[in-house]
């Protein structure tokens, strides 16, 4: 019996021993891997910030943009050196082979930084030839070589589970044999297995989370958030997620007064509380230093994160209470929206921008907006110039509409007009719409210069009927309109005291200012229309809607973007859109509208394709009040001709 047991004893160590070992080595495997993947991860971020300051440096080239793409550079570089270092393997071999094609990809944008700031044109060519693929290579390889190590790392949790699960059996067989002996010999083993998991659930635990806090770190909130993009995405319903990135304004006042003891309570306490605001469907991050981000898997719009947004910020306020003393801070809240403001590393980068914009103006909560984004000192300026036009009232007129007629291709006839904004600037002259409206809706001016336009226009149309020329208006109306309360009420008070009939004011609106909330914009659309007044959809095909939420807009006309009338050779895919476009608004019962026609054969062509209408340079330009019914005689006399040259039949009378 003492030999069998002292046979069992050692049969049964040297069992625990190797099963020890391998445990061991498997965990250090696992480490190892989790450190690698967490390096490459490191080194995906900074190639794409690289990508993300040569941009900007395309849209303002300065020393400081140039500064952050080198330091970037750097750091990119300097990962992928240290991967190169830590390992022997093929980890050296991918990190090795992926600083090449960064120093390579660095040597192009380093040409194309030096052309743009030459102010030389080829660097169009450039970026787009070779920068761009270059960069979009070096991306897709880093991805693939970052998800290969992770998917290396999960292996490694997995076969540790299996040399445990080996182990057990072992040393149950053993318990069997000899009850005493093996038992406490047992009881070792289960007691070092239950430390050995331990550590593993901690060493992946510490790789997925904040230390301090406890809150998913950047790389889990990385995986989360790709994965409530692609939820949403498969969903297709319409609905939208959030991003919230968060930064704590007055936290290095606590740092430098109370100590880094009390400034860590207060990130504690503020993942505590921003944990607490969002619940159980919200996940929180701590991205690193005083920064947060907060998911939102699936919200109703704008509206609801921005309400949400305003409790968190408002939470972060309230004083924290410290054995050092009373602490208050507050927060700059940035918001994006996905799909809506992009996806991934965009949807963060878009976020933060939108932080920044918060916390330049104090703090609070502020919307990604791609205008209001990248502010200038310029556009600061002209948003200053229009809000004070605006709160005179404009008394010199410097806001002017001119007007460009739409025709009806059946019969040739002009049977509305849209009106398009000009700003005579007394310093900068005739601005085009395109330099101060994305001012105005980006710093909240654009309810209140809608109002004003939609007056000019109204009271334009109404005198143009007392002359016997009876148009339709058609005014562009901003995204935020739809979702401020009192707008139907105003457009309808401005219709009456013009004493313009409902059915001769069309207000145009884009399809993705109506998806930013559809329940909102829906509801306010048929109100509107219930008293008459047309809708339309603008810039028709360029927003991706879905047709579901598309369906249930009360619209009465679609306009087909000019984007997709420039080739419309039979069998192109231009022609095929706007063949599919028109049968669409057909289907729907909606007429349909071709903008930016600037030829006589597209005109011909739409005419075939049964487009009800024509709107663009090949009939007329915008032109002033005074010169529109000239221009609308024009337009028609141009359609009658093109009809007659072309062979296209007798105009419907």
């Amino acid at each position: 019996m003492t030999a069998a047991l002292a046979g069992v004893l050692l049969a049964l160590a040297g069992y625990v021993i190797q099963g020890t070992v391998h445990t061991t080595r498997a965990t250090e495997q696992q480490s190892h891997a989790l450190v690698i993947d967490s390096m490459f991860a490191e080194a995906r971020i900074a190639i794409a910030m690289q990508e993300v300051n040569l941009r900007h440096y395309q849209v303002e080239p300065s020393v400081a943009v140039e500064q952050r793409f080198a330091q970037v550079a750097r750091t990119s570089n300097d990962t992928l050196s240290r991967i190169a270092a830590e390992d022997t393997g093929q980890a050296r071999v991918d990190a090795l082979r992926l600083r090449e094609e960064q120093l390579a990809y660095q040597v192009l944008a380093a040409r194309l930084i030096a052309q743009i700031a030459d102010s030389d044109p080829g660097h169009i060519q450039l970026d787009r030839l070779e920068v761009t693929p270059a960069f979009y290579s070096l991306q897709d390889d880093v991805d693939e070589v970052s998800r290969a190590y992770h998917d290396d790392a999960q292996m490694q949790v997995a076969e540790l589970r299996r040399t445990q699960v080996r182990l057990l059996i072992g040393t149950s067989v053993g318990f069997g044999v000899t009850l005493t002996l093996v038992g406490m010999i047992l009881r070792l083993v289960l007691g070092y297995q239950h430390r050995l998991v331990e550590q593993a659930a901690a060493s992946r635990h510490l790789a997925l989370h904040d230390p301090l806090t406890g809150l998913p770190n950047r790389t889990l909130f990385g995986q989360r958030l790709r994965r409530a993009l692609a939820d949403i995405t498969a969903a297709g319903d319409g609905h939208q997620m959030a991003l919230m990135v968060i930064d704590l304004n007055g936290f290095k006042a606590v740092n430098d007064t109370l100590g880094h003891h009390a400034g860590d309570l207060v990130l504690i306490e503020s993942g505590r509380r921003l944990t607490s605001g969002v619940g159980a469907d919200g996940l929180v991050a701590r991205l690193g230093g005083d920064e947060f981000a907060v998911l939102l898997p699936h919200v109703s719009g704008v509206a609801a994160a921005t309400e949400l947004a305003e409790r968190l910020v408002g939470s972060l306020r309230r004083d924290f209470l410290l054995d050092e003393g009373p602490a208050a801070i507050s927060g700059s809240l940035g918001i994006a929206l996905g799909p809506l403001h992009g996806a991934a590393d965009e949807l963060f980068r878009h976020a933060d921008a939108a932080m920044y914009r918060a916390k330049g103006n104090g703090g609070g909560v502020a919307v990604y907006d791609a205008a209001e984004d990248t502010e200038t000192p310029d556009r600061m300026q002209l948003f200053a110039d229009l809000r004070a036009l605006l709160d005179s009232g404009d008394p010199d007129g410097q806001l002017r509409l001119h007007y460009q007629p739409q025709v009806r291709l059946s019969d040739g006839a002009v049977t509305a007009v849209e009106a398009l904004v000009r700003w005579q600037h007394p310093d900068r002259g005739l601005l085009p719409p395109a330099v101060f409206l994305p001012v105005a809706e980006s710093r909240g001016l654009e309810i209140r210069l809608t109002d004003h336009l939609l007056g000019l226009a109204v009271r334009q149309a109404a005198r143009w009927r007392e002359t016997g020329l009876e148009y339709r208006m058609a005014v562009n109306v901003s995204p935020g309109c739809l979702i401020d309360a009192g707008f139907v009420a105003r457009v309808l008070g401005t219709l009456a005291a013009a004493g313009l009939p409902p059915r001769l004011l069309c207000l145009e609106l884009t399809e993705t200012s109506i998806m930013a909330d559809p329940e909102r914009a829906v509801r306010a659309l048929h109100e509107i229309r219930e008293h008459g007044v047309s809708v339309s959809v603008d810039d028709f095909g360029t927003g991706f809607s879905s047709l579901a939420q598309l369906r249930r807009v009360p619209a009465d006309e679609l306009k087909i973007d000019r984007t997709f009338v420039r080739d419309l050779t039979p069998g192109s895919p231009d022609a095929v859109m706007v063949r599919s476009a028109i049968d669409l608004g057909h289907n729907l019962g909606l007429s349909v509208v071709a903008e930016g026609v600037e030829d006589v054969p597209a005109l011909l062509r739409l005419r075939e394709l049964a487009c009800d209408y024509a709107q663009g340079f090949a009939l007329s330009h915008p032109v002033p009040a005074g010169l529109l019914p000239q221009a609308c005689l024009d337009a028609e006399q141009v359609v009658r001709a093109a009809v007659e040259a072309g062979g296209g039949g007798v105009l419907l009378r």
